[in-house]
Formats: C-alpha cells, structure tokens, sequence
C-alpha cells in the first residue's frame, strides 16, 4: 500500500525492512517511509516505497527496527540537563573518602585561591537522602573539605529542589570559602528558607540548609560562588541538545517559561542555524505592579501572542503565570534578576487575587497562559472559567502544567475550556505517588491519563527533566509503578503503549500548535523521527526505557545516530552540538 501520491522527484532517504508506527489518528503501521529534504513524501509497503527511489537515494535496512515520530516533551527544562555536566559529579561518591577524593584530584588541577566547585552528594535522578548514600550516613562538613583542599574554597552544590522535593537541600563549604562569602558565627540567614548550620560553640559547620525548592543559597549567602556565565549557559544548552536528540527528543515546550537569559541563548543558537531541537518557549517575568504588568504584556503581544510567533525551529508563545508560589525566597529571586541560577527561569510571589487580574490582562493581549497547577487545579480552574466570561478562550490552548491531582468534576471544564494538561509521571506516579496516595487523594485522580483521554482532554507527556528521557516517562505511564514498593499506583489509569506513545509524541506537538506539522509520521509533515532498537508495542513493561534510540532524524538531517549501519550524523548537527 502506498499512502502517498508518487513524489515529482526520487526521495533523498527511504527507510525500509522495519515499522513504521505513524501515530496518525488511526495508529496504522507501514514498513518503510520516503525523505525528501525535511519532509515525509510516502509511507506504505516495502515494495512502493522502494520503487520511489532513485540512483542517489540512501537505502537504509532497518532491518526490523521500529521508526515513530520524534519524542515532543512538554515540560522539558532542557537547558538545565548540561549545567550539571559543568562541574565535577559526585554522583559515585559512597563516603567521605571519596568526596575527598575528587576534591584533592580537583586541588592538584587548580591554582591555589581557585574555587572547586562539585555537584551534588546523592543518587540522580531524585537526590531522595543523599546521606544515606555514604558510608558515614552524614554530609561531610568544611573540616572534610578544608583536608582535601586547605588553599582552595571549595563548594558542594545542593541538589535542584524540584529534583528530590524533600528538604533540606545541603550545600557544603569548606572555611576559605565561607570566608570568601563573608560567613561567620554572626551571619544571618538571608531568608526564612535558608539555614546556616552550626557546631556547639556556634560556628558554621560548612554545611547550608535550604528548605524551598528554588534554592538561593547562590542568589544570596554564597554569590561569591562562580556563577554560570553566558558563554557557560551557551556551552551547556549545546549539550543539553545532544542528550536529548539521543533520547530520540525533537521537539520541546517550556511551558515554566524562561528567563530572559535563557532566551537569549535559544536565539543565539537559532540566528547561527544551530538550534536542532524545535523549541516553543513561553514567556516569563516578574512585575513591580499592574502597570508594569501591562507595559510587558503589551510588549510582549507581538512577539508571543496567539499561537506564537517564530519559525519551525523556534517559536516564542504566551506567558508563565502561577500564583501563591516562591513566598520565602521571591524577594531573593527578583532581586538576582536578570539572573536565575539553576532555575533558568523567573519566578515572583502573588496572591490569587492578583493572577487573576494578570490572566485577564495575559488573555486581553491575546497571551496564552501557563500555569503549574500541582498545588491545586480547582482554585485555577475558577480563574480562568471567570477570565472566559469577559474573553472567550476556545482554541487559545491554555495550559494546565504538572495535571498532579484532577479528581472527576475537574474534567468536563477543563474540556469546556479547550485547556492542555501537561504531566510529569516519573515525578508524580514513579517518585512520590505512594506518598501522594497515603496523604489522602484517590490514586484514579492522580495523573489520571485515562480518563483524560475518555474526556476528550487534550493532553501531553513530559519529563521537567527528572530525569529528561522521554522513553522512561512512556514506561513509567504505562507502568505506574511506584520506585520504593514497586506498587502500582491508580492501576485503572495505566495506558496503552499506543495511547503513552501518542501522549508523547503527536500531543506534544499539539501543545505547540504544531500537529499540523509534526507529531506523526505522514506525507507531507516534516520528517522529524527516530529509529528505535525494539518494538515499543511488543517488549515487557520494564523493558521500555532500556530501548536504545539508534537513529533521530530532525527535519530530515541525522542529528543523532548509533548504529554502523545506519546514516551518520550530519555535519552541521555534529558541529552545531559540539
């Protein structure tokens, strides 16, 4: 069978021998799929594909692999995943000896007064007690480090907050450091979240405890840490973008907003053709008052209203809004602007009262809104059904970021209004959903795909990067498997593979009004894909996130490619990404 009409000239790449999983609204399978430039011209049969092609064009056997379209995550944060690359991990650091041990191998690289900076002690992803991963079951303190490295200042980074989400958060430093960041025995914290340990003759130990999920310790106590740079936030988005194309990751949304420091560096990459991930960023600030609010909204119309503006590569779309959120460290936050640290995006404190005069004013200029709604969906709900009164927003696509918790009479408004739920299910379902359940919420309203498909709720996979694999994010919906018991969390809202896959691809793309365009593999639709070693469909749930991504095509062009039989990377993707 031929699902397309005879292409004017033979395609550049065919694709053959293997299954074709198009994620077309049938969920039909082919065996091969033609490339001309950066689009798909047919998908079918072995046979008609093959007869398409022309002296020039690239056979490629894929002998029984399985193609689908590339992995579009919707809450993706994916210029944090090469931060952590910049410093020195600890990551297999299993005592203090050992922390010791990459501290004195870091000294004899370094010039005496150069600061060492290391990154977290714990297990990745979750950082979920990283004490109990020492042989001591304790944070070293600065007399550990001072040991290792007497003529240097050194500085243990805390784990990201929304990484473990169970505080305290500690970050260590040795004395020369404390003593650089200006902290003694009469410092002060620099806000209620953070807390300045102490020994019993009241001396800082070296270890700072930070008790809200946007750590500021950075931002405030310790600024004289070196900082990320531009040319060190450039370096590791180029970084990040590599992981992800081998994640089989072609498309992204950032629906927590970036900061505009971060959005800086997707336009540095996307003026010089070297942005290879298609990205769909939303807006986000921080506002002194109303006025202010409005000056940047009015602003920002032209720039991110509708379904944004932008090219297929990058597109800049409405505006971050969440109320009653960053109470303890928002002065902190605002007050390191334009810098974000870890976060890589702006965050500010204000009342319900007031996101709902931003709302109105965001949907008044025609502003999509995305909202983190894991603290609550009903409170939100009543907002946004208010700001529809006054403006009508059917098709604007509103969206319901982190959908933790949606009990049943959720459902039909979220419908009603036309909003997109986004979910994070190795957070909510793989991390914490046992905790969630125990504390009282039904395990059939937590992330409950389901019955937001039944509903007919658009909806979309995501990672928030933890970690940013979207095949681990497939399996864990699938699965629903809690990581301590290996309980199976709201076993009526597991998914089909066909229904995760589709979540993970083609309504990530509808999340970026992009479905048009990418999420399936089709004639005619841009030839963003990836090759997988096994049959998504067929192996054992546990095998799901083992499946090796061989091949991801973006546009046509190998961004990432892992097999000697398989076309190699394309020049311009392998210097764009180194």
């Amino acid at each position: 069978m031929s699902r397309a009409p005879v292409p004017s000239a033979p395609p550049d790449l065919v694709l053959h021998g293997g299954q074709v999983l198009t994620v077309d609204r049938a969920f039909s399978c082919a065996q091969a799929l033609a490339v001309r430039g950066d689009r798909i011209v047919a998908v079918g049969d072995d046979a008609t594909v093959l007869a398409l092609a022309g002296p020039r064009t690239v056979r490629v056997d894929l002998r029984g692999r399985t193609v689908l379209p590339g992995f579009v995550d919707a809450h993706a944060h994916m210029d944090r995943e090469g931060l952590r690359d910049l410093v020195p991990s600890l990551d297999h650091a299993r005592s203090i000896a050992d922390v010791q041990a990459v501290v004195r191998r870091e000294a004899a690289r370094a010039r005496p007064g150069e600061w060492i900076v290391l990154g977290p002690i714990g297990q990745p992803p979750y950082y979920l007690d990283p004490p109990s991963t020492l042989a001591e079951h304790r944070y070293p303190d600065r007399r550990d480090l001072d040991a290792a490295a007497p003529a240097n200042p050194v500085y243990i980074r805390a784990p990201w907050g929304y990484w473990s989400d169970r505080p305290p958060f500690v970050a260590i430093a040795n004395t020369l450091a404390l003593r650089l960041a200006g902290v003694d025995r009469d410092t002060a914290p620099p806000c209620s979240s953070v807390e300045i340990e102490r020994d019993a003759a009241g001396e800082p130990t070296g270890r700072l405890l930070e008790r809200y999920p946007i750590t500021v310790l950075e931002l405030t106590l310790m600024r004289a840490v070196p900082r990320f740079t531009p040319e060190l936030r450039l370096r590791a988005l180029r970084e990040s973008q590599r992981l992800y194309l081998a994640a089989g990751v072609t498309g992204i949304y950032e629906g927590h907003g970036v900061a505009p420091e971060v959005l800086d560096l997707y336009r540095h990459l996307h003026e010089r053709g070297e942005l290879w991930v298609r990205s769909y960023l939303a807006l986000g600030g921080a506002w002194a008052g109303a006025a202010t609010a409005a000056r940047a909204f009015a602003a920002w119309e032209p720039l991110a209203g509708g379904a944004g503006a932008g090219d297929a590569w990058l597109r800049i779309g409405g505006v971050f809004l969440a109320p009653e959120r960053a109470a303890p460290v928002a002065d902190a936050l605002c007050a390191a602007l334009p810098y974000t640290g870890w976060a890589g995006f702006v965050e500010d404190h204000y009342s319900l009262d007031q996101y709902r005069a931003l709302a109105l004013l965001a949907a008044r200029h025609n502003l999509r809104v995305s909202t983190i709604v894991s603290g609550g969906a009903a409170p939100i709900l009543d907002v946004w059904e208010a700001v529809d009164r006054e403006v009508p927003l059917a098709g604007r696509r509103w969206v319901m970021v982190h959908g933790r918790v949606l009990p049943p009479d959720l459902l039909p408004r979220i419908r009603r209004l036309g909003a997109v739920v986004t979910t994070v299910p190795s957070i909510h379902i793989y991390r914490d959903g046992r905790r969630v359940v125990e504390r009282g919420v039904g395990p059939d309203h937590l992330l409950p795909h389901r019955a937001l498909d039944d509903a007919g709720i658009a909806w979309a996979l995501s990672t928030d990067n933890n970690p940013y694999p979207m095949l681990r994010t497939i399996w864990q919906a699938v699965a629903r498997v809690e990581h301590e018991t290996g309980q199976v969390v709201g076993p009526g809202q597991r998914l089909t593979r066909a229904q995760a896959l589709r979540a993970a691809t083609w309504a990530g793309a509808y999340c970026c009004f992009a479905e048009g365009e990418r999420g399936s593999l089709e004639p005619g639709k841009l030839a963003d894909l990836v090759v997988l070693s096994d049959d998504p469909l067929a192996v054992p749930d546990a095998a799901l996130p083992d499946l090796q991504v061989q091949l991801t095509l973006v546009g046509g062009r190998v961004a990432h490619s892992a097999g000697d039989d398989l076309p190699p990377v394309d020049p311009a993707a392998h210097a764009a990404l180194t």
